[in-house]
């Protein structure tokens, strides 16, 4: 029988907490069984996990702790078996119940709904006392029936008190019904209470939670007007539903209780005025319903009650309205025309013609009017009008000029815009006798030479008399009498006969001859019939006409062209030259045998033209000149085509010729040399040159103001062009001799207009000077010069200051200097520089002197308010560091201008002259500056007071004590700073010779200096960078800095890498990262962070740096137009400097303790979405913002008040925000790179060695755009992010158009692959326009002409030609033979019976094939299905190698290694470049053959390098010498003696060298930039 339990279901009650066990009991029933042989098992929920069971004892235990809130019951299956559980089973059901306990504290669920919070009530404002709010209702998990563990009561534990200190709120301690106490809810003062509720169960357990009540608006409160009384005024001439005033109301409601509405309710009578209600702002818009006019007195002012109401309740305001006169009624005559009697033309000034009236309806100004008379109908001034309306005669009248006079009154009113009112004045005007007769027409009678007298002289074409006319009426004027005077010689040669009708006739009473005398003047008296009568004298000129009497002669021509970079147009150059006496002459003119494709000629003028693409060389042409009666003549024209290299204008050097006329220039006098011949070999001679290689290449008026003067442009070359400052320096020290060679005086070396422009109300002047592109030609008699012209004006303004950085297309010439790559950035172009050239436009900033010579640079042109500056490294305590003036003896009348900086005994000293005397200025013995360290100079002028400062004051000690107000102490600054007056009224330093540096040229005897030993660096005038890589002349110079340059190179490049300056000391040097670099070697990238409203970063500095100087450097991308970038203060925070942007502009804002002052850089905006590098300098109170690398427009510099110290506290340094002083707006937009005082500002939070990051705040990574992510561009039309700003756009070349309702739609492009030639690109304007940009060398609408460039072509002589062609065919017979040797040898070598056979040592051969093939050839391809012909690579003149005794035999080469494990699996391969070895070997060890063709360019002498001549292959310098000397030695023993010559001893590493391999290293290796 199976074991039964006692009870078929066993319930147990536990508590839920840990317990031991619990057991179970069964018997088995059989008579004989062992009940201690029943095994038990557990089945069912928790069996195995939470519950086991004793399978001997039936004890039930419990793993872990009940929780009866997890699982309050449960129901398993205990299994019993006998025999050990080997027999039958039985089971019982067992129900486990847990019985609670108090564990959980009550809580109060969170709606998952609510927005508020979890638990919101609605009560109304002013709602009674008892009041229900909101039921707060918790939970307890505890069992409710179990005793009290989930019996909760509620109570208040935070409650709200009135200003009594009174509750407002209860609760219902049973239900958690909150309840108001008082009526005091006032949603005006509070509409928002927080409550805490707390509920506690009967076991002590408890649990808050808090009640959001919000308090609902009643309509409690009327709308109120903000003003109860408005005023305003109105024109008459507003328009209808204009707006004429805006009124708005208050009311403290909300919603739908503080809907406001207005109305006029009063003083609107007329309907004038209507109310427009704006409720979602609580506004009234009044606006005008029909139009008022002033001129109605009862429509003047409107006294309007307005009122303003709500769902209940009202209030009223009351409006003003003054209507004002508006000019809407123009004056009017009455009448408006008018006609005065006839007057004489004699009559008087004075004379009143008439009187008008007019009246305008309008008042005040508006009704104030003024006469005057339209020009237009009174052209000569001959009338006037008063303010009283009184028209008057104003000057002579003249019948003759204008008979009847319609004059037009204006009454003009003084509103705004003024209105006009006209009349009409009609006047006649009566002919008096004023007027004398004349000649009917304008005669020019001829009489021809060598005709017998007499012969009567016709007038004209037309007419054989001479007629008068006279412009007075019929009664003043004819009969005429005409009579010739005899008043010279001419008139002794004719008669004249009077017919009395008003005519005459002119007879001549001699032959002439034109050749003594071209043309006869005849004065003739005509007398009229007025009373009285009037006569009048007038000139007859009578032409002698020319008959070709004089036979013409051969004449000769000189014309010299100039093309600009070989690129000349079809151009005149001028007649060709036959001279002849006879000058009405027809000749015809033809070229002498063959024409020359290369000119034209016009047959009947003799004008000569050059073609286009006319390369440059010597022409002499022959031309025939024939005239059809005398025999013809053979006329000669030599024209010589120069090329004008660019290079050559940009070196062009200029003189002013004083006296000289065009023709005076190229004529010689008497046969004589001309000047212009003679100029170009004097300069020849002083500059030592050939006279080909000086080019006078432009001549042009030089005159102003009536003198006559003469403008010459030339240039000189060498191997380079010699530079202007050169050329200008040579003619000053010689100008004597020149004007003696040239009979002329020359006023100006350097043609300059500034000296005769008035620019004294501007900052300076500075000369200009273009050239035309256009040749134009200038023909003097045999002479004619075709070139350029030159075009030189002045320009007002300080140029260094005041210059705007354009793109680099729109320089004709790279802008950036020394190799620098020019590239386009946001503010125009910027340098990307080589190293060592430091400069913002890649200049050479160092030169060094050796103490014997100096170097020559372009002259000063400082600015009205001029700041020159230069640093400077002395090795001796005398010499001359800076001169600029006269080169020699100065002449009388010769400005006597210059300057002069020198170190005297170790001081530096200034001398300078502005033209009226000399100022000296010299620092006291104590400022010693030999100490071999760089120092500073500062020139500092306004015109009369000079300023000479050593190292800009830096240590002179300045103590000033914090605060505004504070006095500020007296400094001592002698030994750092003179200043003086210049002497006399001249205010301003003119010249024009070259600056002198390190010393002068010694050409006057008068100034005398010693030449200066160190180096020189930084000459800066006006913010302008002066470039001292190429001085003009120079002796005992040169770039850089010998002393410091070696710690800056090594032979690895750079010492502080490509991405970096170097600044150099004596034996030291520290590295300057370019701006977005950082690291050691300046070789890392600073990353980018974005900053937003309220992104800020502070920073505590180790160090507080210098107080009186400050220096900030970052980049900034941004759309911003205002913004905070840095900020730094004291510690009271009253003093300041705050670096920021200003409606787009740059600006610092700053207060040393004197005041708020504030500067702003206006040339250039910054908010224009693009990485702009920007940086602030401090010296004292100098303060100094740059743009990029400063300069012109992007540079400005003052002083800020007169305190000059700020002590930074080293907390207080911020980026992206400031201190609240004034207008505080966080900057918004991208920085990378911040640096003050040197230190990088870290911006990713993290602190470095001398930084603490104090505080960041909303700083992001990167520089993200999301312009387009809102996607705002409606279809077609594509969006193109432009940086956090968007533009629409038509997708492809489609062009964007906006139709009459705004809206805009794509249509196709007017552009197609033929709209624009010659590469040409196609910019679509409009749906049916566009325009093309042109390459370079074309031109036209559609880039269709083309500008030819010429060649110089090389002329042969027929000698010459002949001498090739024998050459050539001696060559060609040479190949043939070789030819039929070579295929003789290889056609019999592995041949037999006429079949190749491949040897068995070359079986793999069969493999390689012959791969060049003719495959442009028809069939061409199939060959290389079979040909497997390896005799090409065969040594030539060896018919086999096993039978060639002649030829030397190679060892074979041995195969590297990587080769040699490919040879182990195709011995056939190693065979065969054994064999191609050996074959090289022997071409090189054959003594005897012809060294193999090989081309290379090793030097070009004279075209830049560095290998001036073959001689100087071996100073080529560097690794490229060991290149080369390797790749010859491999070449064989012919190239030995080649490679000998690259075989030198190394050298140690030169600045040259250094330079030389850092340029190879920066072109290999393109710099990054900021972007």
């Amino acid at each position: 029988a199976r074991p039964t339990f006692c009870r078929l279901t066993d319930e147990q009650k536990l508590t839920d907490v840990w317990i031991c066990s619990f057991q179970v009991s069964a018997t088995d029933p059989d008579q004989e069984a062992d009940q201690t042989a029943l095994r038990y098992s557990l089945h069912g929920q928790g069996a195995g996990g939470e519950f086991t069971i004793d399978e001997r004892t039936g004890r039930i235990y419990a793993q872990r702790r009940l929780d009866r809130e997890e699982r309050p019951a449960w129901r398993f299956l205990v299994l019993a078996t006998d025999e050990g559980g080997a027999g039958l089973t039985g089971f019982a059901d067992v129900l486990l119940e847990v019985q609670d306990v108090n564990d959980n504290a009550p809580f109060f669920p969170c709606p998952a709904l609510e927005v508020d919070g979890c638990f919101v009530g609605q009560v109304p404002e002013n709602s009674p006392a008892d009041t229900s709010v909101m039921e707060m209702r918790a939970m307890d998990l505890d069992d409710p029936n179990e005793g009290k563990n989930a019996m909760l009561t509620y109570s208040i534990i935070k409650n709200v008190r009135n200003e009594i200190n009174l509750n407002l709120f209860s609760i219902n301690a049973s239900t958690g019904t909150i309840y108001t106490v008082l009526r005091s809810l006032d949603r005006e003062v509070e509409d928002r209470y927080l409550v805490v509720v707390e509920a506690r169960d009967g076991g002590g357990l408890a649990g808050t939670g808090t009640a959001t009540i919000m308090v609902s608006d009643v309509n409690d409160h009327p709308p109120v007007f903000t003003q109860r009384l408005y005023t305003t005024q109105v024109t008459e001439d507003l328009e209808v539903n204009s707006e004429v005033l805006v009124v708005s109301a208050t009311d403290g409601d909300e919603g739908e209780n503080a809907v406001v509405t207005f109305s006029i309710v009063g003083g609107d009578e007329d309907r004038k005025f209507f109310v427009e209600t704006d409720k979602v702002n609580r506004r009234g818009l009044i606006k005008l319903k029909k139009k008022v006019d002033f001129e109605k007195p009862h429509e003047r002012t409107f006294n309007l009650t307005l009122k303003a109401e709500d769902a209940d309740f009202f209030s009223l305001a009351y409006c003003l309205v003054q209507v004002e006169d508006s000019n809407d009624h123009a004056p009017v005559f009455f009448p408006q025309f008018y006609e005065s009697p006839a007057m004489s033309e004699d009559v008087p000034v004075g004379t009143i013609v008439a009187q008008v009236t007019a009246s305008d309806l309008d008042s005040g100004q508006n009704g104030r009017f003024s006469y005057s008379i339209a020009k237009e109908s009174d052209p000569y001034s001959q009338f006037l009008v008063d303010q009283s309306g009184w028209v008057v005669v104003a000057d002579s009248l003249d019948r003759e000029k204008i008979s009847q006079h319609r004059i037009m009154v204006l009454a003009t009113d003084a509103g705004s815009p003024p209105l006009t009112g006209t009349a009409i004045v009609m006047v006649t005007i009566l002919d008096i006798n004023d007027n004398g007769p004349e000649f009917e027409v304008s005669y020019k009678p001829v009489v021809w030479e060598n005709t017998p007298a007499p012969q009567a002289v016709r007038m004209n074409e037309t007419s054989l008399l001479l007629h008068a006319t006279d412009r007075d009426t019929s009664t003043n004027g004819g009969p005429f009498s005409i009579r010739l005077l005899m008043l010279t010689s001419d008139a002794t040669n004719f008669n004249l006969t009077d017919f009395r009708n008003g005519s005459a006739a002119v007879t001549a009473l001699r032959t002439f001859d034109r050749e003594r005398q071209k043309e006869y003047h005849l004065p003739i008296l005509m007398i009229d019939s007025g009373s009285p009568p009037m006569s009048s004298t007038s000139t007859l000129t009578v032409v002698i006409g020319d008959r070709n009497d004089h036979p013409h002669s051969p004449g000769h021509s000189n014309f010299i062209v100039y093309s600009y970079e070989g690129i000349l147009p079809t151009t005149a150059l001028g007649r060709v030259q036959s001279p002849d006496l006879d000058d009405w002459s027809e000749k015809v003119y033809r070229f002498e045998g063959k024409p020359s494709r290369l000119f034209s000629l016009n047959q009947s003028s003799g004008q000569l033209s050059i073609r286009e693409g006319a390369p440059p060389g010597w022409y002499r042409l022959q031309v025939r000149v024939s005239d059809r009666t005398w025999p013809d003549v053979t006329s000669t024209a030599q024209v010589e085509v120069r090329e004008l290299k660019q290079d050559a204008l940009q070196n062009a050097a200029s003189v002013r010729i004083s006296n000289l006329t065009v023709e005076q220039f190229f004529n010689g006098d008497g046969g004589e040399e001309s000047r212009f011949s003679r100029l170009g070999r004097m300069l020849a001679e002083l500059l030592q040159t050939l006279p080909e290689n000086v080019q006078i290449f432009s001549v042009g008026d030089g005159g102003r103001r009536g003198e006559k003067a003469l403008d010459v442009w030339f240039a000189a070359h060498g191997s380079p062009y010699y530079k202007a400052e050169k050329l200008h320096g040579y003619v000053a020290a010689n100008k004597a001799e020149l004007e003696a060679m040239l009979g002329a005086s020359i006023s100006q070396v350097g043609v300059d207009d500034c000296p005769s422009t008035d620019c004294s109300q501007s900052g300076g002047c500075s000369s200009d000077v273009t050239f035309s592109q256009a040749p134009t030609a200038l023909s003097t008699g045999n002479t004619s010069l075709v070139s350029l012209s030159a075009s030189s004006t002045a320009r007002c303004g300080c140029k260094a200051r005041e210059a705007i950085h354009l793109p680099c297309s729109a320089y004709p010439t790279n802008p950036c200097l020394n190799g620098g790559t020019c590239q386009d950035g946001p503010l125009g172009y910027r340098c990307k520089c080589p190293p060592m050239f430091d400069g913002p436009e890649c200049q050479q900033t160092k030169h060094s002197f050796g103490g014997q010579g100096y170097a020559w640079f372009p002259p000063i042109m400082p600015c009205f308010q001029s700041h020159i500056s230069l640093e400077f490294l002395a090795e001796s305590a005398n010499g001359l560091l800076l001169y600029n003036g006269p080169l020699g003896s100065a002449q009388s009348g010769e400005q006597e201008d210059f300057i002069a900086v020198e170190l005297r005994n170790g001081v530096p000293a200034l001398s300078i002259n502005h033209g009226s005397g000399t100022l000296t200025l010299q620092l006291p013995p104590k400022s010693i500056v030999t100490d071999r360290r760089w120092h500073r100079l500062d020139i500092i002028s306004d015109g009369k007071v000079v300023q000479l400062v050593l190292d800009q004051c830096a240590g002179v000690v300045v103590n000033e004590l914090e605060g505004v107000g504070a006095d500020a102490q007296e400094t001592d600054e002698s030994g750092c700073r003179a200043a003086g007056e210049t002497p006399g009224n001249q205010r301003y330093l003119n010249v024009f010779q070259p600056l002198q540096l390190g010393g002068v040229k010694e050409t006057s005897p008068h100034r005398r200096y010693r030449s200066f030993t160190g180096c020189i660096r930084n000459l800066v005038v006006d913010s302008q960078v002066y470039d001292l890589a190429s001085p003009g002349e120079s002796v005992d110079s040169s770039p850089g800095c010998r002393l410091t340059d070696g710690v800056c190179v090594t032979a690895a490049g750079p010492s502080c890498g490509v991405q970096a300056s170097c600044l150099a000391d004596w034996g030291s040097f520290s590295c300057e990262c370019h701006p977005g670099y950082t690291g050691h070697k300046c070789d890392k990238a600073v990353p980018e962070f974005s900053f937003d409203s309220g992104s800020v970063v502070r920073y505590q500095l180790r160090g507080g740096g210098s107080s009186r100087r400050t220096n900030i450097q970052l980049l900034l991308r941004t759309r911003a137009t205002s913004g905070t970038l840095l900020s730094v203060a004291s510690r009271e925070a009253n003093e300041y400097i705050v670096l920021e942007i200003m409606e787009g502009h740059l600006s610092v804002r700053t207060n040393l303790g004197d005041g708020a002052h504030a500067l702003r850089l206006p040339g250039q905006q910054v908010d224009i979405g693009q990485w702009v590098l920007v940086r602030l300098s401090r010296q004292d109170n100098l303060f100094t913002l740059q743009l990029e690398q400063g300069g012109g427009s992007r540079e400005i510099r003052a002083r800020l008040g007169s305190r000059r110290e700020i002590v930074v506290h080293p907390a207080s340094v911020m980026v992206g925000s400031g201190p609240n002083t004034g207008d505080k707006v966080d900057f918004q937009g991208c920085l990378r790179d911040v640096r003050f005082n040197g230190q990088v500002l870290p911006l990713d939070g993290q602190s470095r060695d001398l930084v603490t990051v104090l505080e960041r705040r909303a700083v992001t990574p990167g520089c993200s755009s999301d312009a387009c992510s809102s996607h705002p561009c409606r279809s077609p039309l594509r969006c193109i992010d432009l940086w956090r700003k968007h533009q629409c756009r038509c997708p492809g070349s489609q062009v964007t158009v906006t139709d009459d309702s705004g809206q805009q739609r794509c249509v196709p492009s007017p552009c197609g692959s033929t709209s624009c030639r010659n590469g040409g690109v196609c910019q679509a304007l409009s749906p049916d326009s566009y325009r093309c940009r042109c390459q370079d060398g074309f031109r036209g609408q559609r880039c269709e002409l083309g500008q030819v460039k010429g060649h110089r072509l090389a002329a042969l002589s027929p000698s010459s030609i002949l001498a090739i062609s024998m050459c050539l065919l001696v060559f060609f017979a040479v190949l043939v033979a070789v030819t039929v040797w070579n295929q003789k040898g290889s056609r019999n070598k592995f041949r037999k019976r006429g079949v190749y056979h491949i040897p068995a040592e070359h079986e793999s051969w069969e493999d390689i094939r012959e791969n060049i093939l003719n495959y442009n050839e028809e069939g061409g391809g199939e060959q290389d299905q079979n040909g497997y012909d390896i005799t090409e690579l065969k040594r030539p003149l060896c018919s086999s190698l096993s039978q060639s005794s002649s030829c030397t035999t190679a060892p074979l080469i041995k195969s590297s290694p990587g080769y040699a494990d490919a040879a182990s699996g195709s011995r056939s391969h190693v065979d065969f470049k054994s064999y191609v070895s050996r074959i090289i070997w022997e071409a090189d060890n054959d003594g005897e053959a012809f060294p193999p063709d090989a081309y290379h360019v090793w030097c070009v002498e004279g075209s830049g390098s560095s290998a001036g001549s073959l001689s100087s292959l071996g100073s080529a310098g560097g690794d490229e010498s060991e290149f080369v000397y390797d790749r010859l030695s491999r070449w064989g023993p012919k190239f030995q003696v080649l490679s000998d010559m690259y075989d030198r001893p190394q050298l140690g590493l030169t600045y040259r060298d250094a330079v030389a391999y850092m340029q190879r290293s920066h072109s290999r290796d393109p710099l990054p930039q900021h972007h």
